[in-house]
């Protein structure tokens, strides 16, 4: 049984259609790589299947259980974000809190976890992305690679089933870069299953399960990824991987 399931999902902003019958299965423990040019769709698929955007049609299937994605109720969303995680492109963090308080808030407030407790897990999951030494900081006073990081943090903190990514690394540097992206993959050799919207082609080459083209709202092509990057079959996947050099 899949862990996620999305089956023809659309989304048009205005007259513009953004999603065009997209589908995508999702394994546990799977890590998949959505790339693509800029504008093909790949955020607005994530978002959609978070729910930060409405879908105008499609089916999402969440540990079996069915939803029409056009009818999404309040407390539909809410069951199934108890369960994922997102980490944002510009990180997300309120200026106003510390990492530790940008950890916690969402056990506290969302949760309703005891404040003991949740500071114990915050810190737990700042050390996991080796940001333990940095729990009092502001993110005015953190680098970017180091702010990504506590959002990863704050992802991890709710234990979930599946963490999104979006663009994790397109604000950051290639040496933040790199930070981001060795906690990425000690979450992939855990076992944590992600779907990761990225354009750091060797990362996807070395680290995913799975591989999925997108252009122009629609999947060109999708297959494991050795297959993928290896023995392209579709004449758009291989112009995209010669114009990046992979």
């Amino acid at each position: 049984m899949a862990l996620l399931e999305v089956n023809n999902i659309h989304k048009s902003f205005g007259g513009n259609n953004v999603l065009k019958g997209v589908s995508l299965k999702v394994e546990k423990g799977d890590v998949i790589s959505v790339l693509g040019p800029s504008g093909s769709g790949k955020t607005t698929l994530l978002r959609c299947i978070n729910f930060l955007e409405k879908a105008d049609g499609g089916e999402l299937v969440f540990e079996d259980k069915k939803y029409d994605l056009s009818r999404m109720s309040r407390a539909s969303i809410a069951e199934i974000r108890m369960h994922t995680g997102f980490v944002f492109q510009n990180y997300n963090l309120f200026a106003n809190k510390t990492a530790i308080q940008n950890v916690t808030l969402g056990l506290t407030s969302a949760r309703r976890v005891a404040k003991d407790k949740a500071a114990k897990k915050a810190m737990g999951v700042l050390k996991k992305v080796g940001m333990g030494d940095y729990a009092d900081y502001y993110p005015s006073q953190l680098s970017g690679g180091q702010q990504q990081r506590v959002a990863i943090a704050r992802a991890l903190a709710t234990d979930p089933k599946i963490i999104y990514f979006d663009e994790p690394t397109s604000a950051l540097d290639p040496q933040l870069t790199a930070e981001v992206l060795e906690v990425m993959r000690n979450l992939a050799r855990e076992g944590m299953t992600m779907i990761v919207v990225t354009h750091e082609i060797s990362f996807a080459r070395e680290v995913s399960t799975k591989v999925m083209f997108m252009a122009d709202g629609v999947v060109v092509e999708e297959g494991p990824a050795a297959e993928f990057f290896e023995n392209p079959q579709m004449e758009r996947t291989k112009e995209f991987l010669r114009l990046t050099g992979k």
